[in-house]
């Protein structure tokens, strides 16, 4: 009897166990990680220090519409250097638009050695210069896929502010100072090249042909701007 019972009370704890079990709420979720992955960085911010090689260069001067050559003085006229921000933003590669401000800055200095040119006044000397400051809107063509070197081909054109100014000294105690502005429509193509040494920063070079020419000189004898811009400088991607 003794054996009966304990048998008994086993079955009735292991039917215990099974029923405990089965009450037991059960929780049936499922964890799902959605891992999205970051937009790709597209987009391109460079800033250049470049020189610019205008076909107008050294010319001789010219006061009161009367030109006087080189022979007669000595010019001293110094290379136009500048900044270019260049912002490149993502159309769909491999086509961007490009948005580029800069600042172009050359000096020219004229000094008279001869008194004996007609109607010259007797100039000694004159100091002038020049700004130019382009407003372009463009496209560039990013051919291959993202990597640590992109090089581009760039078109856009715009609208070139020259700012110019003189002083001229007529002669001892006399001297004349003055100043303009032109405003001219141009147009650029180029090349340049992106090296990034991290995911975000990197080295940029580019050189751009630019067309521009102004209706009138300015005072530094210059009228015809066109031609070549060399430029080096830093890139952010973002």
């Amino acid at each position: 009897m003794k054996y009966v019972i304990s048998i008994f009370l086993l079955v009735v704890l292991f039917t215990a166990s099974i029923v405990a079990q089965q009450d037991k709420p059960r929780d049936d979720r499922t964890t799902i990680v959605i891992q999205q992955d970051q937009p790709e960085k597209q987009n391109y911010y460079s800033i250049r220090a470049g020189v610019w090689f205008p076909k107008d260069w050294e010319k001789g001067f010219k006061f009161n519409d009367v030109s006087i050559n080189e022979a007669e003085g000595d010019i001293d006229q110094s290379q136009a250097l500048g900044l270019d921000f260049h912002y490149r933003r993502n159309l769909g590669r491999p086509m961007y638009v490009d948005l580029a401000v800069s600042g172009w800055y050359s000096s020219y200095t004229y000094k008279l050695r001869s008194t004996s040119v007609a109607n010259a006044e007797d100039i000694l000397n004159a100091d002038s210069w020049v700004v130019i400051v382009p407003v372009t809107l463009g496209l560039s063509v990013a051919p291959l896929p993202d990597n640590p070197f992109q090089p581009y081909a760039m078109l856009g054109g715009g609208a070139y502010f020259g700012l110019t100014g003189r002083s001229l000294k007529i002669s001892e105690r006399n001297e004349l100072n003055d100043d303009d502005s032109h405003i001219r429509f141009g147009w650029y193509f180029g090349l340049g090249l992106d090296v990034f040494l991290s995911p975000e920063f990197g080295i940029s070079a580019a050189a751009k042909y630019q067309n521009l020419e102004f209706e009138e000189e300015l005072f530094t004898g210059q009228k015809d701007f066109t031609g070549v811009q060399a430029q080096l400088g830093i890139v952010l991607k973002m």
